[in-house]
């Protein structure tokens, strides 16, 4: 879950990087995005075998990105951050889509738009990953923009993961819910002695 959701952050911000004015800086993103791509499917492919093993409930699965994909909007900084509009002005960080749109930069908004496009991303995945579970199980779902954040302008405000403005007594016990407990980090304990919480996969034969 964590290279899936926050690796991929890493990625986007590399591929900003990558449109750099400054030759040196934009050069050095391409061997790092190979590297990035790598932790990318290991993310990825990792969680397609687990759904595909069936031992770990989608419930529990659901916790983990309900736990990370809040982290990583807050990665992408602040809404109306005025360091991504002069880093852009300046020419130290384009936009991650910078070569494949022509509409004009909305400086204020660059995070924001950042952001955006990692939740189109991370939606398709999951919408993906919902394939391998049968029809009459519980579906993953990409939790709310504003659930459980820590920057910008939803920061410690107490909504829920599908986006409901909680009282914070209500937060608190829907936290305790929706988030990882330790009944269930005991629960994973004991399944990853197992051999079989994961689909197997054979290892290629080296020429």
């Amino acid at each position: 879950t964590y290279t899936e959701f926050i690796d991929r952050d890493g990625k986007f911000q590399l591929k900003m990087l990558s449109h750099s004015a400054f030759m040196p800086l934009a050069m050095s993103m391409g061997p790092m995005l190979k590297e990035e791509a790598f932790h990318l499917g290991t993310g990825n492919n990792g969680l397609k075998r687990i759904l595909k093993a069936g031992k770990i409930p989608v419930e529990i699965i659901q916790k983990y990105f309900n736990k990370w994909v809040p982290t990583a909007y807050d990665l992408f900084g602040n809404d109306g951050s005025s360091n991504a509009h002069w880093a852009y002005v300046w020419g130290l960080k384009g936009r991650f889509n910078e070569d494949e749109t022509d509409e004009e930069a909305k400086k204020e908004e660059l995070n924001q738009m950042a952001r955006s496009l990692y939740i189109a991303e991370i939606t398709k995945l999951i919408e993906d990953m919902n394939s391998l579970i049968p029809r009459d199980h519980q579906k993953l779902v990409v939790p709310d923009v504003k659930f459980n954040r820590h920057i910008g302008l939803y920061a410690n405000q107490p909504y829920s993961v599908d986006g409901k403005l909680l009282t914070q007594e209500q937060f608190e016990k829907h936290k305790a819910e929706v988030l990882p407990s330790q009944k269930d980090k005991d629960f994973l304990k004991d399944i990853f002695k197992e051999t079989d919480w994961i689909e197997f996969k054979p290892l290629k034969q080296m020429d």
